[in-house]
C-alpha cells in the first residue's frame, strides 16, 4: 500500500546563502561586535500556500524584509499582519553571540479563528528519538506494510504516516505544528553512519518537523560530527531548523567551524517564528542542566544557563517577535516526586521560572507523560517516551491571552499503521552506508544474523536478577577480547536489551543496540573503545563500593557487573564499607579470595568501556578522596588521563564521553587488520563473542545460552 503522501516531491527547507546579511551579523556577534541590521527573518523562509505547495520567499530572509510588496503579500494570505521589525537585537539578546539568529516562516494552515475569536491549534511532537529509524523487538520482525503481523514500537516509516494521517486530520480544526525536543541520534546503527547521511535529520525534514534540538547524545560523536550530520542533510536539502538557544560555539576552536557555518547559513538558529493560520508561534530550544553534563563530546561547545536563556528568548519573541504563542523544546527531563508519579524535573521547573512560556515539549528523561502537567495553572509540560514508540498529540485553544488545553495524548506508533514507502526506501539506502561504514572494517554487515535468543533476555535495571544473564555475557565478552583478568560494565552502559519476537534471530543491528554509545579514540569509527587499566585489590573493592551506592532516582543503573570476579556485599553496613570479599577466577577455573585490604600490592587487569571509565578514574573525586585508586599500566604507572572536574554523575545515567585527547592511548584495546589499527569496540567485542558460541551443525546459528551456568551470581548479597 502506497503512501498518499509519497508522491510529494518537496523544496529543500534550507537554502544556503553564505554572503547574506543575516550570515554577516552572525559573525559580527562572534566576534563581540553588534549587528548593523535586522536580522528577524531568516533563511529559507517558506509561503505555504492554500493548495498545500511550498514556494520560498526571494531567497532570503533578508531580501523579504527588504521588498514591502513580498511581505504583504504574504500578510495577505494569512490576513494578519506580520512584524517584521528593523530594530536590531542587542548583544544581550543574542545570548552573548550563542548561535545565529532567529527565523520566520509564514505558512498557510488551517483555520485557527472561531466566530467567538477563539483560536485552535495542535501540536505533534516526539522526543529522545535515538536513531531508532526502524522498529525493534527484534529488527527481523519489523515488517511495516504489514498489518497486524508484529509486536515492535516505533520506525519511521510508521511515524510518517501517522503523523500525515493527524495533520489531515487536525488540519480543519487550525494549525498544526511538528516539533522534535533533542537526541534525535545515537542509539542505534543509524547513528554509526549519521556523520555521513544525516538520516535521522532528512527523515524528521520528510515527516514535515518545523524544528527540533540539540540532545546531550546528538554531540556524541563530537562538534564537528555533530556539524558533519546536519550539512549532509541540509545539502541534501531536507532538514528541520535547528533551535539552540542556549548553546554557545563561537569560540576559535576548529572543531566548532561547522557548527559555525551552518549557524551562518541559518540552519542552526537562536529561535523560529511561525506564522501559521492565523497565529504567530515562537519557537526555542535549550539543554537542561543535567543534560549539559552529559555532553562530553561537545568539546568547546558552551551551555548557557537554560533558565536564563529562555527569559532572554521569551523577552525576544513576546515583545520583539509579536508572537501569540511561545514554545519551548525543553531538553531537560522528568523526575518522580515524593509519591511517586512524575511531577518534578527541569522540564516542570523551566516554565514555572519562566512564566511567559507557554508550551514546553519536554524530553531527555524518557518519561511517558500520559497526563498534560499543568505549571502556572496554564502551561502544559509534555512528552513521549522514547524512540518514536508514541506519537504525542496536544491540542490547545487560544483565547486572547488564555490558553486551555483540549485535549492531550499519546499515539502508539505500532504495526496497526501502514509505513510509509518513501521514508521506507531512504532508510534501506542509509542502511547500506551503515554496513560500508561502520561494520564492514569489522567484518559485519547491518542485517547479518548473529545468534538466536531462546527467549527475551532483559537489562532490567530494577531486576539485578533478571538482567545477570545480559550482563554476565557483555562482560565475558569484553574479557575475551583483550585477555584481561576482569571485565566490568555497570548495568546503565548497557543500553538494550535482546528481545526474543517470533523466530529469535538477533542481527547485526539489535546487537548494536546494547553498546551503541561512544566515539573512537585511535580510529574514527562509531562506539566506545575497550580500555584496559590495571588496579590493586584494595582498588577493585573501592571500585564496587563506589558503584554500590544506588541511585533513587535512577535505581539499579550504576550496579556493577563483572566478568573473572565475584564479590560479596552487604548493604546493612557502612557506605563505601559494603564490600566484604572479592574474589579471582571463573565457574571453570574456581575462585580464589585476595587481599582487599592493601597490603598486597598485586596488580590485576580490568578491562570496560571507555565512557565507564571516564567515571572510574574519577571515583577520588567524586568521594572526596574517600575511595582512592589509580588506573595504572601493567608494569604499575599511572595512566596519563586527564579528569574534568565533574561532579558525581550518579543522579543520572552514565552517558559521560571523554573530551577529546584526554584518553591514554595505551590503555585502548586495539587489534590489527589488513594493515590498519583499529580499536576493539564495545559492540564489537559482543559480537564477536556471539560468534564464536558453539552450533550444532554447520550453518546453524548459535544459542544465546540462558541456562543456570549462563545466569551465575557474580555480586553475592551477603545481608
Amino acid at each position: 500500500m502506497k503512501s498518499c503522501r509519497s508522491s510529494r516531491k518537496r523544496e529543500p527547507r534550507i537554502k544556503r546563502t553564505d554572503d547574506s546579511p543575516a550570515a554577516a551579523d552572525f559573525l559580527a556577534v562572534g566576534r563581540g561586535e553588534q549587528p548593523q541590521r535586522a536580522t528577524v527573518a531568516g533563511h529559507g523562509n517558506t509561503l505555504r500556500q492554500p493548495s498545500g505547495a511550498d514556494r520560498k520567499l526571494s531567497g532570503d530572509g533578508a531580501t523579504a524584509m527588504s521588498n514591502p510588496a513580498i511581505v504583504q503579500k504574504a500578510n495577505a494570505s494569512h490576513g494578519t499582519m506580520a512584524d517584521l521589525s528593523s530594530k536590531a537585537p542587542s548583544r544581550r539578546e543574542v545570548l552573548a553571540g550563542s548561535v545565529a539568529v532567529g527565523a520566520m516562516v509564514l505558512s498557510h494552515g488551517g483555520r485557527a479563528v472561531a466566530a467567538d475569536g477563539k483560536k485552535t491549534f495542535t501540536i505533534l511532537h516526539t522526543n529522545d528519538l535515538h536513531s531508532n529509524l526502524i522498529g525493534m523487538a527484534p529488527a527481523t520482525d519489523y515488517t511495516p506494510f504489514m498489518l497486524n503481523d508484529d509486536k515492535t514500537r516505533g520506525g519511521f516509516a510508521r511515524l510518517a504516516t501517522l503523523i500525515a494521517k493527524r495533520k489531515e486530520t487536525r488540519a480543519g480544526q487550525g494549525p498544526v505544528l511538528v516539533l522534535d525536543a533533542g537526541d534525535y541520534s545515537m542509539g542505534t546503527a543509524f547513528a554509526a553512519a549519521i556523520r555521513e547521511t544525516g538520516g535521522e535529520l532528512q527523515l524528521l525534514a520528510r515527516m514535515d518537523c518545523d524544528a527540533t534540538t540539540f540532545g546531550n547524545h546528538d554531540f556524541d560523536l563530537g562538534p564537528d560530527g555533530t556539524a558533519q550530520a546536519i550539512a549532509v542533510a541540509a545539502k541534501a536539502g531536507h532538514v528541520p531548523a535547528v533551535v539552540a538557544s542556549n548553546t554557545d560555539f563561537t569560540a576559535n576552536d576548529p572543531t566548532l567551524a561547522g557548527l559555525q557555518q551552518l549557524a551562518k547559513d541559518g540552519v542552526i538558529r537562536r529561535y523560529l517564528v511561525i506564522e501559521r493560520g492565523g497565529i504567530r508561534f515562537g519557537v526555542f530550544g535549550v539543554l537542561g542542566k543535567e543534560a549539559q553534563f552529559y555532553t562530553g563530546g561537545a568539546g568547546p561547545v558552551k551551555f548557557a544557563d537554560p533558565i536564563e536563556a529562555a527569559r532572554e528568548l521569551v523577552k525576544v519573541l513576546r515583545e520583539t517577535e509579536k508572537a501569540d504563542v511561545i514554545i519551548a523544546l525543553s531538553h531537560g527531563g522528568m523526575e518522580k516526586g515524593k509519591d511517586g508519579r512524575f511531577t518534578d524535573g527541569e522540564d516542570v521547573r523551566l516554565p514555572a521560572a519562566v512564566p511567559g512560556i507557554d508550551v514546553v515539549i519536554g524530553a531527555h528523561s524518557h518519561t511517558e507523560l500520559r497526563e498534560a502537567i499543568i505549571v502556572n495553572g496554564r502551561t502544559p509540560v509534555v512528552q513521549t517516551g522514547k524512540y518514536g514508540e508514541n506519537l504525542g498529540e496536544l491540542v490547545i485553544t487560544l483565547d486572547g491571552g488564555k490558553l486551555t488545553v483540549d485535549s492531550y495524548q499519546l499515539l502508539p506508533v505500532d504495526d496497526s499503521i501502514v509505513g510509509d514507502r518513501v521514508i521506507a526506501d531512504e532508510i534501506d539506502k542509509f542502511k547500506k552506508t551503515v554496513t560500508e561504514v561502520a561494520f564492514a572494517s569489522r567484518g559485519y554487515s547491518i542485517d547479518q544474523p548473529l545468534a538466536v535468543a531462546p527467549r527475551d533476555i532483559p537489562n532490567t535495571f530494577t531486576d539485578i536478577s533478571a538482567g545477570t544473564i545480559l550482563a554476565n555475557f557483555c562482560t565475558d565478552a569484553f574479557r575475551s577480547a583483550t585477555k584481561a583478568d576482569l571485565g566490568f560494565t555497570a548495568n546503565g552502559m548497557m543500553r538494550s536489551g535482546l528481545i526474543r519476537g517470533k523466530s529469535g534471530v538477533q542481527t547485526v543491528y539489535d546487537v548494536f543496540a546494547v553498546a551503541p554509545l561512544g566515539a573512537g579514540v585511535v580510529d574514527p569509527t562509531a562506539g566506545s573503545t575497550l580500555v584496559t587499566g590495571y588496579f590493586t585489590g584494595q582498588e577493585l573493592k573501592h571500585l564496587l563500593e563506589f558503584f554500590l551506592v544506588d541511585s533513587p532516582a535512577h535505581p539499579g543503573e550504576y550496579f556493577p557487573r563483572a566478568s573473572g570476579m565475584r564479590f560479596r556485599y552487604d548493604l546493612s553496613r557502612p557506605q563505601f564499607d559494603v564490600v566484604t570479599a572479592v574474589e579471582m577466577g571463573d565457574v571453570d577455573r574456581g575462585y580464589r579470595e585476595i587481599d582487599i585490604s592493601g597490603k598486597d600490592a598485586r596488580l590485576y587487569s580490568l578491562t570496560c568501556p571507555l565512557m565507564l571509565a571516564m567515571i572510574l578514574v574519577a571515583i577520588p573525586k567524586y568521594t572526596k578522596g574517600k575511595l582512592l585508586l589509580v588506573a595504572k599500566n601493567k608494569t604499575g604507572q599511572p595512566l596519563a588521563s586527564k579528569v574534568e572536574a565533574l561532579d558525581d554523575p550518579r543522579d543520572d545515567t552514565p552517558d559521560l564521553l571523554p573530551p577529546a585527547g584526554t584518553v591514554d592511548r595505551g590503555s585502548v584495546a586495539i587489534a590489527s587488520g589488513e594493515g590498519t589499527v583499529k580499536e576493539i569496540k564495545e559492540w564489537q567485542a559482543i559480537m564477536d563473542h556471539l560468534r564464536s558460541l558453539p552450533v550444532e551443525s554447520p550453518g546453524e546459528l548459535p544459542v544465546i545460552p540462558v541456562d543456570e551456568r549462563a545466569a551465575e551470581v557474580r555480586a553475592i548479597n551477603a545481608g
